[in-house]
């Protein structure tokens, strides 16, 4: 059977059209595949950096607010260490001023002390004198211990002080942490030792709210007021070696 010539002119040219379009879309394959497959390396370190700077863009916001945060709370603590330390200075020098103060109310009383005495200074040097006060003091200071309970007239008498020397003299002891205790309405100075002011302290933290008359009724549980015959003694050894050195 022969075929028409036109109708196998038309096969041939549509085959032929076919494999064009199909070379030509090879073609296009063959272009596209290079593109898509094989990025040349300077382009992703390209696109890394980009992404980089985007991520440390993105991130700086936060980081600024951190700084502003971290300078604040870093200022805030500088000033409060300033204060602290200015605080810490003036409380040291208010300190040293009180310290200089008693020291030299101390060292008037000292004065008006060993005035207050009759000592002999014939024949003694300034360094003996300054013994003697020193001794003085000492005594009175463990004549009220012995003691515990002394009418203020009477231990005017027993060092030849008036009264209100005594009263002053007992003042700047009790400042001086030499003494403690406390002055009645009767005249008497009652002589408390820092054992028997911790009793007291932990009798009234025991007890709760107690009043001064309670707690007047109660003392002798806590304070000893009986003196003690060690001073009597002494004394009594002390005026002997006088009389000893007299006769």
């Amino acid at each position: 059977m022969r075929r028409r010539p036109g109708a196998a002119g038309a096969g041939s040219s549509t085959a032929s059209t076919s494999r064009n379009a199909v070379e030509d879309d090879a073609e296009s394959d063959d272009e596209e595949v290079p593109e898509g497959r094989n990025v040349p390396r300077s382009s992703k370190k390209e696109k890394k950096r980009q992404e980089r700077e985007m991520q440390r863009q993105a991130e700086e916001p936060a980081r600024d607010s951190w700084r502003s945060k971290q300078d604040r709370y870093d200022e805030m603590r500088r000033k409060k260490d300033e204060e602290r330390e200015a605080q810490e200075r003036q409380l040291e020098e208010e300190a040293r001023a009180r310290k200089a103060k008693e020291e030299a109310a101390a060292a008037l009383e000292f004065e008006k002390w060993k005035g207050a005495f009759s000592v002999d200074a014939e024949g003694t040097t300034e360094s003996e004198t300054q013994d003697d006060g020193q001794g003085l003091l000492h005594n009175f200071v463990e004549y009220i211990k012995k003691q515990k309970c002394v009418p203020l007239e009477d231990l005017a008498a027993e060092f030849r002080m008036r009264t209100q020397d005594c009263i002053n003299r007992i003042v700047t002891l009790e400042s001086m942490d030499r003494l403690s205790g406390v002055m009645d309405d009767r005249g008497k100075f009652i002589y408390i030792s820092t054992e028997e002011m911790k009793a007291v302290a932990e009798y009234m933290r025991k007890q709760g709210r107690v009043s001064i008359s309670h707690l007047a009724n109660n003392s002798n549980q806590f304070i000893d007021l009986e003196p003690k015959a060690q001073y009597e003694v002494e004394s009594q050894q002390d005026d002997s070696a006088e009389a000893g050195t007299e006769a």
